[in-house]
């Protein structure tokens, strides 16, 4: 590709060798899935298991933290269910003992989830921890369909599949639940089948040995990752449970989304920067390919706003020549982006579970709302990876469980409105001169470029409208009251 740019075209080097190299390592993972048995662990006797339940909450709503600790106390077999308070919040104290669960809190909050949890260790004694997100709600039969694999003396965890129930009406939380259809379906199982099932932060059961030959609960904004790759280098072995049975609540709007995605990308980025290297001599093939695709995946971000960059610079500045190479990579590009759609759409139907299955359509197979959403969070990985780059300290970020009272903050997408406008004047520009072939070929892939920043600007609007409608509404419930009084 010839760009005038030297800049410009190391960076758009580097991202197609990016997005060349994810494609291929993720149809490894698809091929690998074949292979991941569907066998369901068997019951086995509790009595040489003893199980202690962690339920880890901060600033939550109580209902949401009654809803899951119910259901954690009423699965079937012998278990203690702990409410790990790490807000050290009356009212929860009070929630513990009318449902007489045990409750746990510490002195301030070192180290967030992971130190909650390593607290919580030596005042319990359970031979398997089995935690829980507060959103997530287990099943009856949660640990009967678990236990069973720590009959092998060699599996250190067992990582139970991950399901998000959209909440209200909202599109951002659709389009969020069915963007981890792929991860939990097919690529959960490719990866379990090549021995690198990871943690993913709830519905898991680990056992207590395993964690404390690593030394605890690991650390960090992605500490469930940074704790399955020290478990992994130690030699402890994992497995992919793939069945929903504790379905948790996607993010409820597009700051809960950002917000989400933030910690993720961050706490990622930092592992490969810190700890993945440090771990590699220890990992098996098969591990150090997972991790690589996990920790890289979130470079998305930059292979999507090079692929801004690159069609605003040639819309402003670039020449018939250069026009013409950008075609002759969108000519070769296009076929694969469709049939890695096709591929991708295709695990899915055939890897997801039976249960999942139930509720999947057509247009969620095709994954265009989630698709959509991540191209469009660029800015958010961006942002990430640089400040991963630089050590710039962030904190804990916990996922917001309830809808914010007010739209998200315009600052979250003025990235996405700043290039929709270059993109839009660009594409202006140059249709006052005359068309050809190449520049119509380039004004095509720039229209193609803009739906994802106009899907995330439409989802922030309606987002906004929506808030500023209940706000008045509940206005004039109140003045309505007042003057009644």
């Amino acid at each position: 590709m010839r760009l005038s740019s030297p800049v410009l075209l190391i960076l758009f080097v580097c991202a197609v060798s990016y997005g060349t190299v994810q494609l291929a390592a993720t149809w490894v993972l698809y091929l690998a899935a074949n292979r991941h048995s569907t066998l369901r662990a068997k019951p086995i006797d509790q009595s040489p298991l003893t199980i202690d339940v962690f339920v880890t909450v901060f600033d939550e709503d109580v209902s949401i933290i009654e809803r899951c600790l119910l259901a954690a106390r009423d699965m079937n077999g012998e278990h203690q269910t702990w409410l790990l308070d790490d807000a050290r919040r009356p009212e929860l104290l009070a929630l513990a003992r009318s449902l007489e669960v045990g409750y746990l809190t510490r002195m301030g909050n070192i180290d967030y989830k992971a130190g909650n949890i390593n607290a919580a260790l030596p005042r319990t004694d359970g031979d398997i921890v089995v935690i829980f997100d507060v959103d997530h709600v287990p099943e009856p039969d949660f640990l009967q369909r678990t236990l069973g694999y720590f009959n092998d003396p060699d599996v250190g965890f067992v990582q139970v599949m991950l399901t998000f129930a959209y909440q209200q009406d909202s599109a951002t939380s659709k389009a969020a639940s069915e963007s981890s259809l792929d991860f939990y379906n097919p690529a959960s199982r490719g990866a379990d089948a090549l021995g690198a099932a990871t943690l993913v932060g709830s519905n898991a059961l680990i056992r207590r040995s395993a964690l404390d030959s690593i030394g605890g609960y690991q650390p960090g904004l992605a500490e469930d990752l940074a704790t399955s790759i020290a478990l992994h280098a130690e030699g402890w072995q994992s497995v992919y449970v793939n069945e929903p049975l504790a379905p948790g609540l996607a993010p409820p709007d597009l700051k809960a989304w950002f917000d989400q995605q933030f910690k993720w990308s961050r706490g990622v980025f930092e592992l490969l920067i810190t700890k993945y290297f440090h771990y590699w001599p220890k990992l098996t093939s098969g591990q150090r390919l997972i991790y690589a695709v996990r920790m890289t995946y979130y470079w998305i971000g930059l292979l999507n706003a090079v692929h801004l960059i690159v069609p605003i610079f040639l819309l402003f500045f670039g020449n018939e020549a250069e026009m013409g190479s950008f075609t002759q990579y969108i000519l070769h590009m296009v076929p694969l982006a469709l049939s890695t759609l096709i591929i991708r759409s295709v695990a899915l139907r055939h890897h997801a579970s039976a249960s999942v299955k139930t509720f999947l359509e057509t247009p969620v197979y095709l994954q265009w709302k989630p698709l959509l959403l991540v191209l469009g969070t660029w800015p958010i990985y961006t942002i990430s990876w640089f400040l991963a780059i630089f050590r710039v300290h962030t904190g804990f970020r916990p996922t917001p469980k309830v809808a914010a009272d007010n739209g998200p903050n315009l600052i979250w997408i003025l990235p996405q409105i700043a290039t929709l406008v270059l993109l839009v004047i660009g594409i202006g520009l140059n249709l006052l001169n005359p068309i050809t072939l190449t520049k119509f070929l380039v004004l095509g892939f720039s229209v193609a470029a803009m739906v994802s920043q106009i899907w995330i600007i439409l989802l922030a609007l309606q987002e906004y409208l929506s808030k500023k409608h209940t706000y008045l509404e509940a206005s004039k419930g109140k003045q309505i009251v007042e003057r009644s009084q």
